[in-house]
């Protein structure tokens, strides 16, 4: 199986872990600041489903794959130190440019420090999953040389 296919399904199990984590934010009105989907809706363009479709489209589509090229250009550390150091890159993409196109602000201190920790946290989480998920797909489907 390729890296690229290895990074997509990865990206999906986070990405499907951060949906939960997401959908209990809205039924217990908990960190609802959090909710990544709200925010794309904040653009008013694409709506709650598109917001959806954006999220798992960024997820999968985008973010796996670049693990995989992440995971393939760095040291030998295990794969889910890797996809903490990458949420850590994608956690600063999201701070430096999403944020503040949603009316966030910078890093989305206009919404107070909890943002951005908590955002920290969230990618923290998916990078886990990201890197543990391709350890899992890459020890069963070893890519051939």
């Amino acid at each position: 199986m390729p890296h690229s296919w290895k990074g997509s399904i990865a990206g999906l199990a986070g990405s499907l872990v951060l949906s939960a984590l997401f959908w209990m934010f809205q039924a217990t009105s908990v960190f609802v600041e959090l909710d990544v989907i709200t925010l794309i809706d904040r653009l008013g363009s694409i709506g709650r489903v598109g917001a959806w479709a954006d999220h798992f489209i960024v997820g999968v589509l985008l973010w796996g794959p670049i693990f995989a090229a992440f995971d393939a250009t760095t040291s030998e550390r295990p794969r889910w130190q890797k996809g903490l150091i990458f949420a850590v890159f994608a956690w600063l993409a999201m701070m430096l440019i999403f944020m503040p196109v949603v009316g966030a602000g910078l890093f989305g201190w206009q919404s107070g420090l909890f943002v951005p920790v908590g955002m920290l946290v969230l990618h923290l989480i998916y990078g886990a999953v990201l890197g543990t998920v391709f350890q899992l797909l890459d020890e069963r489907f070893p890519t051939k040389p």
